[in-house]
């Protein structure tokens, strides 16, 4: 899955029609998805998580450094809420995936193709033309070959070749980079990569690969510079000591022995802190970086696609031609149907700004007072705040639906998170409706499938929804109650002295019992659950607090600890699960291979995504094969069964999904299109198509 929608490449929806037939279609077939950043996170820890500041007052806008190349004579000032943690893209893309993170980071990065957001169609970036299918045969392997644009330089005058594919990938492989790297270029399919010529990239697979794991996947991983970083890795690989994997049926001792070289390898190239002269493809390179204040994206003069006109046309079809030395022509689709936008891709705008504030009130309120022209929040705006700004002069609201889910998570490394009936229970315990509707007012939406209802090709309701009558009406206090002590007994549990929680029609509440007792008869041990605090988030928080409050009422001791965002994420990524249960958010991609990767066996490390650690050979039988299904209707069949298990399993309760509300200063900046699946903060505030009004 790919997690870096660079290119700002997206279709103007007139009176949403395009972006219904997102949610109501599947995406173009090749030769005719996908994205958590999760929240992103995505759940990522960073060497070293940094807090946001705590200002006094709200942090002011930075000036653009002296001399930077400019575009027009406007910074885009944007505000954030929390601060990022690098600027190495191995990290970002790797175990440092966080939202804040892919911000600022992920604009200066390539792709060699990317989904346009609204149709979610495959185009090219900074490939030239579309995939082939059927792939082609090499003895045991199968491969891909893949033209690049030519004429196309880093941001140091350095050519693009595929030697920087080439080296991205196999770096990633080799080093077995955690995360966002090991879905992008996934290690089980991808054999190798090779630079054919200058401008022909071959991809090796071991086997035919899926539209998850070619299209979907390899061709939309981001791109490092070779000539910036193969020192890097090759200290890296020095750390290695020339250990190689070892051999199937290795001892214990010789795997943990070659792991152990293998995280030291990685740390040195995860933990190198680039410096200014780091070139990029995209349109943006960094200018500063002041922890706890902001952070400076500069336009980056050399981007090859500076200048192109965009044109999309109802039917979805989609042109973009440049001009110049580096001249391309781009084409998707018929193009028989009317034009309904045109544009041209900038920066336009002096760079981006991205200032750091306390919370969501505080940018807010610097929004109000003309110091930032954009808000970025991957949970969108809260209700409350929005009454603040709405009709208020020159500043503009957008709605849009939302293509992820908060949820609250577990360590199967511990009992009783690790048995299903428990699960279940805590499932059944939990009033998503209640939360959502009364004391969230309908701000937040429940939740009980692992696809989001607005991605409805790929979404089944064909599920199972604890805590919900057959009639589809939430289950009373009284009856949830019930059905968690019912399933619970049944998988044998009990309560210390054999008394077990009631519902008490008279006091309407809940008449404690025990302690709750696993089914070996020791009971079960203070939990600890760790999710974002309500400066971060208020939403996940409330959730927080009433799983709290609601699992110690049926005898399970839970204490909520919440914390700041980074710290959330370092924590559910370390090696050493340190808690219980969490509750965290992805962002997602169209495509749903998601619902694979976030349980599989391969991403239950440090780092991955698969942060539970939950392992289950029926569950690879079952949602495996998203990653080679060829065609959407094969891939359908498997999601909707893949769905159903989950719904079951609940290696995740999916607890909530929003709306992503967005306001903008409409009389400082201009954008050319601004109705977008997950809101304009899924594609990074659109940085390269913004306009910044003269003043």
């Amino acid at each position: 899955m790919s997690f870096a929608r660079v290119r700002l490449l997206v279709a103007l929806l007139i009176g949403g029609a395009l972006l219904l037939a997102a949610c109501s279609s599947p995406p173009a077939p090749p030769p005719a998805e996908p994205t958590m950043a999760p929240d992103a996170p995505t759940a990522a820890s960073a060497p070293e998580p940094t807090m946001a500041a705590e200002p006094a007052e709200p942090t002011m806008a930075a000036e653009p450094a002296a001399g930077a190349p400019t575009a027009s004579d406007q910074p885009y000032r944007v505000g954030i809420f929390e601060d990022i943690t690098n600027t190495n893209i191995w990290n970002t893309i790797g175990p440092g995936a966080t939202a804040w993170n892919f911000y600022v980071n992920l604009p200066q990065y390539g792709v060699l193709y990317t989904t346009f957001p609204t149709n979610l169609a495959l185009i090219p970036a900074l490939a030239a033309g579309m995939p082939e299918r059927p792939l082609q045969r090499e003895g045991d392997f199968f491969y891909a070959d893949v033209k690049l644009k030519p004429g196309v330089t880093w941001s140091d005058g350095t050519p693009f070749t595929a030697e920087d594919v080439a080296f991205t990938a196999n770096t990633a492989m080799q080093l077995q980079i955690p995360g966002n790297w090991s879905s992008n270029y996934d290690p089980v399919f991808l054999e190798r990569v090779e630079a054919i010529d200058p401008l022909t990239v071959r991809f090796y697979y071991k086997e035919e690969p899926g539209l998850a794991i070619h299209e979907y996947g390899t061709l939309q991983g981001s791109i490092a510079p070779k000539h910036y970083w193969e020192p890097v890795v090759n200290e890296a690989l020095q750390a290695l000591d020339g250990a190689t994997p070892p051999a199937e049926g290795a001892s214990e001792a010789e795997m943990a022995a070659y792991e152990e070289k293998l995280e030291a390898a990685r740390q040195v190239l995860l933990n190198f802190t680039p410096d200014s002269t780091q070139p990029t493809l995209g349109g943006f390179t960094l200018g500063r970086w002041e922890k706890g204040a902001f952070v400076e994206n500069l336009p980056n003069p050399a981007y090859y696609a500076q200048g192109a006109t965009i044109t999309v046309y109802a039917d979805g079809s989609y042109k973009e031609v440049q001009q110049g030395s580096a001249a391309y022509e781009e084409i998707v689709g018929e193009l028989n149907s009317p034009a309904i936008l045109e544009y041209t891709e900038g920066p336009h705008t002096a760079g981006t700004i991205f200032n750091l504030y306390t919370d969501q009130n505080a940018a807010l309120l610097a929004l109000q007072n003309g110091e930032i022209d954009f808000l970025l929040n991957p949970s969108g705006l809260q209700k409350g705040l929005r009454a603040q700004v709405e009709g208020q002069e020159g500043i503009t609201i957008i709605d849009n639906p939302a293509n992820g889910f908060r949820f609250l998570g577990f360590n199967f490394q511990r009992a009783p998170m690790n048995d299903k009936a428990f699960r279940q229970a805590v499932a059944v315990l939990i009033d998503k409706e209640y939360i959502a509707n009364t004391l969230l007012q309908g701000v937040a939406f429940p939740m009980y499938s692992f696809i989001p209802e607005g991605n409805s090709y790929w979404y089944s309701d064909n599920i199972t929804k604890f805590g919900l009558k057959d009639d589809g009406t939430p289950m009373t206090r009284a009856e949830r109650v019930d059905e968690a002590v019912r399933i619970l007994e049944a998988a044998g549990y009990s309560w210390e002295g054999g008394q077990k929680p009631v519902w008490d029609q008279a006091t309407t509440g809940v008449v404690p019992g025990g302690r709750l007792l696993m089914p070996d008869g020791t009971p079960v041990p203070e939990l600890t659950l760790i999710g974002p605090n309500a400066g971060y988030d208020p939403l996940r928080a409330t959730f927080a607090i009433h799983v709290e409050q609601w699992l110690n009422e049926v005898g399970i001791p839970l204490q909520a600890d919440l914390l700041g965002f980074n710290v959330v994420q370092e924590r559910t990524n370390a090696e050493v699960k340190d808690w219980d249960m969490f509750i965290l958010g992805w962002g997602l991609t169209p495509f749903p291979d998601h619902i694979y990767r976030f349980f599989s066996e391969a991403q239950a490390v440090p780092g991955g995504q698969n942060d539970g650690y939950y392992i289950n050979p029926e569950f690879e039988a079952i949602a495996s094969p998203i990653t080679t299904c060829t065609s959407f209707e094969e891939c359908k069949q498997i999601a909707d069964e893949t769905q159903r298990f989950l719904s079951e399993e609940l290696p995740y309760v999916v607890l909530f999904t929003t709306s992503i509300t967005e306001p903008y200063r409409s009389e400082a900046i201009e954008y050319p299109f601004t109705n977008v699946l997950d809101g304009l903060q899924n594609i990074y505030g659109l940085p390269s198509a913004v306009y910044a009004r003269a003043e």
